[in-house]
């Protein structure tokens, strides 16, 4: 999981430390969709995988925004 590694850390050290974490599960979870998808070629595993994941990112959508704080 690299995706961390492009944010600078004067904005990493802001994010909220509960939205750190269900960034780093969800792209866990995504993860093992990938290797699942890949080793069981079950489509409806995917989709429950998938479904599961999509709901970290709903809350995260619903909970946490970016404020312009130059206004």
């Amino acid at each position: 999981m690299t995706a961390e590694a492009d944010v600078p850390g004067t904005l990493f050290r802001k994010i909220p430390l509960e939205m750190k974490k269900l960034g780093f599960d969800t792209r866990q979870k995504f993860d093992e969709i990938a290797i699942d998808a890949e080793r069981l070629k079950d489509s409806q595993h995917t989709i429950k995988q998938l479904s599961t994941a999509m709901n970290n990112c709903i809350a995260c959508h619903a909970t946490y925004r970016f404020a312009d704080t130059e206004k």
